[in-house]
């Protein structure tokens, strides 16, 4: 096996000790860390298993680092907090009061609404920020970030076949089935 050709410094270590410690997201820092261990010349099965990560994940993140330092091992989707930069503060607010204020219903023609119930969707606040603000974002995730950011929560929504019997109707066969 040939000797491992990426070598950091002691600067370059502290550097990303020093990003370690004030980075909040989890995934950037399994990524700092990776990278400092693995140019401090620890085996890679060690770090695989210390960071939890595959062999081509923690390549690829070297692989980035050298390209383009530590930048390259933010989060891929800094790109959408960026987005979310495109309303100022007072615009956030606004949309914040306006969400609150309003239902979808109240504010979208129907045909123009992504749901015809009351909840305010990805796909409305899309409508909402363009017609409001004159702003489009490249990526879903901006919508979701600015509906977080104004204090809603992502909804799973509850799976309901239609072939299913009614609630009732399922009371009176169990009913029914009790009595024979």
């Amino acid at each position: 096996m040939g000797k491992r050709q990426f070598q950091l410094s002691e600067r370059e270590i502290g550097q990303l000790r020093q990003q370690e410690a004030q980075t909040r997201q989890a995934a950037e820092l399994k990524r700092l860390q990776a990278v400092r261990l693995y140019g401090s010349g620890m085996a890679v099965e060690q770090i695989m298993d210390i960071i939890g990560c595959a062999e081509s994940s923690l390549r690829g993140w070297v692989q980035t680092y050298k390209q383009e330092g530590m930048t390259g091992l933010q989060l891929q989707y800094d790109r959408s907090a960026h987005n979310a930069s495109k309303l100022t503060d007072a615009q956030q607010a606004d949309l914040k009061q306006r969400l609150h204020q309003y239902r979808p219903d109240q504010v979208l023609a129907a045909h123009l609404r992504a749901s015809q119930r009351r909840f305010w969707t990805v796909k409305d606040v899309q409508i909402v920020v363009e017609q409001w603000y004159g702003v489009v974002y490249e990526d879903a995730g901006s919508y979701r970030h600015l509906l977080h950011r104004c204090g809603f929560s992502y909804q799973r929504t509850e799976r309901v076949y239609k072939s299913r019997p009614s609630e009732a109707d399922i009371a009176a066969f169990e009913a029914e089935l009790e009595k024979k």
